[in-house]
């Protein structure tokens, strides 16, 4: 007898913990939301019971829950053997994340000893699946447990769920027949918590029976959505690396600025925390798992929780998604190619390249057309020139008036004079185009023929220098076609393409725009060139760890910064102030400054006077040789007769 009126008040104790169990569920989570229920023991391996009569607080939340059919019901239960989930296996068949998670525990004849162990399994069977969601929430139920400090043993269970990086979550503890204790803790909220770390566990309510239920005494909100919106000035850890301008740090690797820097400032201090940086400067600067398994640079120190965030403009891809938890885009980069700028032309064919080959011509052959003319229009009947325009006169007098140079002698033919005229008139047009365009090219002689799409870069012999991390944005044939390849540093490869012509690199137009005038400055380099059109865009965000607490409230404050337009802010300030001390900005009053003619500016001139000089002096000399030989010849000739 005395067995069954132990049994009876247990089984009044469990259905008062079911009840509030149920009055939780109720009140607090989503409806069409699945809520996960997970057991320590199998129903087929049972290791304790009291009685054939004692009821399972599991069964009974099972069957309230389905009786009241506002929730999907997904049960898990520890087994021996747990296989990992594999984040590389994608199941799109069902993206929902799970929200609500009871969690019941049962100790062994009232110890806790093993209570620690048994919530571990259920933990790391529940992380098999791709719904898990560490940040949902969790109501966890002690069972059968006795303790003189309860509160010590309800402390180690929180502090282990933290471990696990899960903070919304109560613990529902019955002290007593007609009550249960609900406790919880607030990681940073003294005196719960300072800074994450468990100091007290805070009593929240009790839920006591009235009649065939119960009710909450206090009736206060079990779940705060807002206990990690104010860190109360903890430490908030970020690891980085100097990436201009997304970080920039100093030469002692302090950091100073940049686009991911403002932005997640203001992320920090919208959390009151303070932020503290550590810079990697090992050559992994980002990060990637090796074959053993570990984790270098960046992603290294979320893995192993040296960091809470890790910035320096990562891009948004399928492979960190999996492994981290990412942050809402806050910045959109243009990628494009960047290939050497043209090579100038020579100064000495800005006379040359006035007009094109055919316009030279046809402006030759109106002077002997013009010329011709004129001989003719001189053999008039009207008006005898007495032989005074010979063929040579009148197209050397054509050529001059094209120079707007004096001829010898003025027309005196009507007829030669309206030719004259009309042809005068031409040579000021053509003499007036001349100079201005002979002027501007002597200036600026202007760019060879510059590529400027990918068609024309697959027909050059071309380096390719980019980044590895960019290969996942490209197709496999795309990338076969990019060879031969040199996989460096954006800020590496931009700097080759600076000194070698025959490279590219694939990079974002903001890194070009602050990096540009620092890379063609230096000596023997040359400028670059992006292509006016983008080949793509690329989000760019901020890691976490997997589950990280952080997540849902660094998200929703980079949302406003964006929204606000202050990340795009920060990038043009920065951006400006680049290029002011590159002096690169200009006042518009000094853009049409003059600029002094010297030697440099009249090598053409100077190479087209060489020319015709040469070709005078030529013609002289072969002048006086015909002359000597001629003058020979005859008195050769009047000696023989």
């Amino acid at each position: 007898m005395a067995d069954l009126h132990e049994a009876t008040q247990v089984n009044q104790q469990i259905h008062l913990l079911a009840d509030c169990v149920l009055r939780i569920s109720v009140q607090y989570f989503s409806p069409g939301r699945t809520v996960v229920v997970s057991s320590a023991f199998n129903h087929e391996n049972r290791t304790f019971q009291v009685t054939e009569t004692l009821v399972d607080i599991e069964d009974i939340v099972m069957e309230g829950l389905n009786l009241i059919g506002l929730w999907p019901i997904a049960v898990y239960r520890p087994a021996e053997d747990i296989i990992e989930h594999n984040p590389d296996i994608w199941d799109n068949t069902n993206d929902e994340k799970h929200f609500s998670y009871i969690l019941i525990l049962r100790c062994h004849e009232g110890g806790w000893k093993n209570v620690l162990d048994y919530m571990t399994k259920m933990i790391m069977q529940l992380k098999t699946s791709p719904a898990w969601n560490s940040r949902g929430k969790f109501v966890v139920v002690a069972t059968h447990c006795v303790s003189s400090n309860v509160q010590n043993e309800l402390k180690k269970i929180l502090e282990h769920l933290w471990d696990f990086n899960i903070f919304n979550v109560i613990t529902l503890y019955p002290s007593a027949q007609e009550t249960v204790e609900i406790f919880t803790w607030f990681p940073y909220q003294f005196p719960s918590a300072r800074c994450g770390r468990l100091l007290n566990v805070v009593h929240l309510d009790t839920w006591v029976r009235e009649q065939d239920t119960g009710i909450f005494q206090r009736n206060l909100t079990l779940f705060t959505n807002g206990m990690l919106r104010d860190l109360q000035g903890c430490v908030f850890r970020a690891s980085t690396i100097n990436f201009q301008p997304y970080v920039i740090c100093n030469e002692n690797a302090t950091v100073e600025g940049g686009i991911d820097v403002e932005v997640l400032r203001a992320v920090t201090k919208k959390l009151n925390a303070s932020l503290k940086f550590r810079v990697i400067l090992e050559k992994e600067r980002k990060g990637q798992i090796l074959s053993n398994g570990t984790w270098t640079g960046l992603k290294g120190d979320l893995k192993y929780d040296k960091a809470d965030i890790i910035i320096g403009s990562f891009l948004s891809n399928f492979d960190d998604h999996v492994e981290f938890d990412d942050t809402n885009t806050y910045h959109t980069g243009r990628f494009t190619w960047i290939v050497a700028r043209a090579r100038p032309y020579p100064q000495w064919l800005s006379m040359g390249r006035v007009f094109t080959l055919t316009a030279w011509l046809l402006v030759l052959a109106f002077v002997f057309i013009v010329g011709l003319l004129m001989r003719y229009l001189s053999k008039s009947t009207y008006y005898k020139t007495n032989g005074e325009w010979g063929i040579s006169k009148c197209i050397l007098s054509a050529w001059a008036t094209l120079l707007q140079a004096g001829i010898p002698k003025m027309p005196r033919n009507s007829t030669l004079r309206v030719l004259f005229i009309f042809w005068v008139a031409y040579s000021l047009a053509m003499n007036t185009v001349f100079q201005a365009f002979f002027t501007s090219y002597e200036v600026d002689p202007g760019l060879q023929h510059q590529i400027d799409n990918i068609d024309e870069l697959f027909n050059e012999p071309t380096v390719y220098a980019f980044s590895s991390p960019l290969d996942r944005f490209f197709t496999n044939d795309m990338l076969k076609r990019l060879t031969p390849r040199i996989r460096c540093e954006p800020i590496r490869c931009l700097a080759y393409v600076a000194t070698v012509y025959n490279a590219t690199t694939f990079v974002s137009r903001v890194l070009v725009g602050y990096h540009r005038e620092e890379q063609i400055k230096q000596e023997k380099r040359h400028d670059v060139h992006p292509f006016r059109e983008d080949s793509f865009q690329i989000h760019s965000i901020m890691l976490m760890q997997k589950g990280s607490p952080f997540l849902l409230y660094v998200n929703e404050i980079i949302r406003r910064i964006v929204e606000a337009g202050l990340s795009d802010y920060w990038k043009e300030a920065i951006l400006e102030d680049r290029r002011i001390k590159a002096g690169v900005l200009a006042l518009k009053s000094l853009k049409d400054a003059y600029v002094e003619m010297n030697l440099s500016h009249m090598q053409g001139a100077f190479i087209f006077l060489l020319i015709g000089t040469g070709f005078s002096f030529t013609a002289f000399l072969a002048e006086i040789l015909f002359e000597m030989f001629f003058t020979k010849f005859r008195i050769n000739n009047c000696k023989l007769h």
